[in-house]
């Protein structure tokens, strides 16, 4: 079957614009985050806030985090270059594209053996804290998880790749399949695997996502098909490594960040890390649903329009519409999360080993990872902007900063607060981040004012929100109700539909940006339906 009619056949491997990706990919990872959502209320109903929960968490971030390190780096290095090379010679950039697949899988086959090897030093130095059982268990379940590792960084490689021929819609369907695999293993096989049965859903997530991605670009997209170290372009990939190990570098702080918390943690009341992990992935909702596919979306134009000089006032618009219309449902999102955080967390896992008094630490921990919910969606945009310039150095400079302020407030404010400190310290940082990284563009690539239209648009948004915080707490009573799921579910959405309405009313009466933007995109696709 040619390829022209398998786009035919599946529509989903066609290129797609920046609205169609952010819409589609927002969609999809919307029944992505759902089922990602049942997994973790899986994972609350039937381990809890429990020492192997905060196991698994642990180990998971060894093969997992670490090694995603070097598959955020790919993913987004890869973006500028490919498109760069392409546009000068498609057959060279393919012969690239395979160097660097070949030489990233010698040297993952290698970390790999380490990893395995020195498990224990690795455990024993992200959870000192550590001790009997707990510590044995994440020695364990570190080596059973080592294969995700070398599957991640390699899927990493191949995502950059389908987004730098905008084909945002493939890798997210792949990544849906992928979590099934994960919810399916929980449910058939808890009863006599126990924790393991996480483990072998997340090793046959990491199996299916490389080798669905691989088919394609190796079937479709002729790579990875002609390997040899005669042919190493030694000098292209020495160029790469070098703009490449800033970036790992971030990434590595990104990671740290998520390690420290972890570290902090396991010295707190056992559950705490368990804490954390279901408040990030309660505050992380709309994060995930619409700031991230946007970010990857645009990357490609913002590659494209770094290019050519005489366009950076076509960049400044387009980064500052982006930002405008990330943060039109990001405020709103994060005053309703800091408002209703323990209905909310009570809704989503409130149930089985999940307690009440679990429910009131998670809530407390969502509602100040929230305070800093605007500047991490803005961070996603502002880091995407310095690497398609090639700029690695900055965002390393930046990110070194802001770990350093998070140790330090995480220790301080998890010693008054608990678990909820750590949250808090990392709103702090997300919001010194964005400062110095918005300054830091300002300054390098784009001489004019461009961020006084972003603070009156943020300060219109905030105005815009305030009914709906006051709503919130009139609410909150007949949100607490103590209803089972499904009777409750129904008045979250009355809810919904309500605060809905009147901020679109209010969105309307001051001319929020974002609202301006998306009534444009909907006038545009109806007059394309009509015709």
């Amino acid at each position: 079957m040619k390829f022209s009619s398998l786009i035919k056949k599946f529509p989903f491997l066609k290129r797609q614009n920046v609205a169609e990706a952010t819409i589609l990919m927002a969609s999809f990872l919307f029944l992505s985050k759902a089922i990602g959502y049942f997994r973790e209320v899986l994972v609350a109903k039937y381990f809890g806030a429990s020492s192997q929960t905060d196991a698994f968490l642990v180990a998971l971030i060894i093969p997992s985090s670490i090694m995603g390190i070097i598959s955020t780096g790919l993913s987004t290095l890869i973006i500028p270059i490919y498109i760069e090379k392409k546009k000068k010679n498609p057959e060279k950039a393919k012969i690239f594209v395979n160097q660097i697949f070949l030489l990233w899988s010698i040297i993952l086959l290698v970390l790999s053996f380490l990893i395995f090897i020195f498990a224990p030093f690795l455990v024993k130095l992200i959870a000192f804290g550590f001790q009997g059982q707990r510590l044995d268990l994440a020695i364990l379940l570190t080596r059973y998880l080592t294969p995700i590792g070398f599957a991640t960084v390699l899927t990493g490689l191949f995502i950059g790749l389908f987004r730098a021929e905008r084909q945002f819609l493939y890798p997210t369907i792949i990544s849906i399949i992928g979590n099934v695999l994960v919810v399916s293993c929980l449910i058939l096989f808890h009863s006599f695997l126990g924790i393991n049965s996480w483990t072998l859903g997340r090793l046959l997530y990491a199996g299916f996502t490389f080798f669905a991605l691989f088919w394609v670009l190796w079937k479709k997209k002729n790579l990875f098909q002609k390997f040899s170290l005669k042919y190493v372009n030694w000098f292209e990939i020495k160029e790469f490594f070098f703009l490449l190990f800033p970036l790992i570098l971030t990434s590595s702080i990104a990671t740290l960040h998520q390690i420290v918390d972890k570290t902090i943690a396991s010295f707190l009341p056992v559950g705490a890390i368990a804490v954390l992990n279901f408040a990030q992935r309660t505050y992380t909702i709309p994060l995930s649903l619409l700031a991230l596919p946007l970010s990857f979306a645009i990357y490609p134009t913002f590659s494209s329009l770094a290019l050519e000089k005489e366009k950076r006032v076509d960049y400044s618009k387009t980064l500052q519409k982006a930002l405008c219309l990330s943060w039109y449902i990001i405020i709103p999102c994060s005053i309703l999360f800091i408002a209703l955080s323990q209905p909310i967390v009570k809704l989503l896992f409130q149930r089985g080993a999940f307690t009440i008094q679990d429910t009131v630490r998670t809530s407390l921990t969502v509602s100040l990872y929230s305070l800093g919910l605007f500047a991490h969606a803005a961070n996603y945009f502002l880091n995407k902007a310095f690497y398609s310039f090639k700029n690695t150095k900055t965002p390393l400079i930046i990110s070194s900063i802001i770990v350093g302020i998070n140790i330090i407030a995480s220790i301080l404010l998890s010693r008054i607060l608990g678990v909820a400190g750590i949250a808090l310290a990392t709103s702090i940082s997300s919001l010194i981040g964005f400062v110095l990284s918005l300054a830091a563009l300002h300054k390098k690539y784009f001489k004019f004012s461009a961020r006084r239209p972003l603070a009156f648009q943020a300060i219109k948004t905030i105005i815009a929100c305030i009914p709906l915080a006051l709503l919130s707490f009139i609410f909150k009573p007949y949100l607490s109700a103590h209803l089972k799921f499904l009777l409750l579910l129904p008045r979250f959405i009355l809810v919904g539909i309500i605060l809905t309405l009147v901020y679109l009313f209010l969105s309307y009466l001051l001319n929020l940006e974002g609202y301006r933007i998306i009534i444009e995109y909907l006038k545009k696709t109806l007059s394309k339906y009509k015709k």
